[in-house]
C-alpha cells in the first residue's frame, strides 16, 4: 500500500473523530443521575486490600484498578461527584440517628 492510500484513510477516519458525527453524542448532555459504588483496591504499603474509604463511578474505580461491590450502588446526581469522579456528597444514613 502507497503513502497516500494510507493518508487517506487517515484523514477519512477524522471526520468520526469528531464528537457531532457521532451517534449519541448528545447521550450525556442530559445526564443527571449515577450510579457510585464502594470498592476495593490493593494497598501496596500493606501488602493486602483494602476497602476504599470514599464511593466511586465504575470508571474512576477502573482506573484505579479496583473491584467494585455491586451491592453498594448508590444512585446519586451528578452535580454531587468531584472531578476524579468519586462521591462527594452528604453520606445520608440508612436509619435515623439516635442521640
Amino acid at each position: 500500500m502507497s503513502q497516500q492510500g494510507l493518508k487517506a484513510s487517515a484523514d477519512s477516519d477524522r471526520s468520526t473523530d469528531r464528537p457531532e458525527n457521532q451517534p449519541g453524542a448528545d447521550v450525556n448532555a442530559d445526564v443527571k443521575y449515577t450510579t457510585v459504588y464502594t470498592f476495593v483496591v490493593y494497598d501496596h504499603d500493606k501488602g493486602t486490600t483494602i476497602i476504599y474509604p470514599r464511593m466511586a463511578t465504575r470508571q474512576t474505580i477502573a482506573t484505579m484498578r479496583g473491584k467494585v461491590n455491586e451491592e453498594t450502588a448508590w444512585v446519586v446526581d451528578v452535580a454531587d461527584l468531584d472531578v476524579m469522579g468519586f462521591y462527594s456528597g452528604e453520606m445520608k444514613p440508612s436509619q435515623p440517628v439516635s442521640e
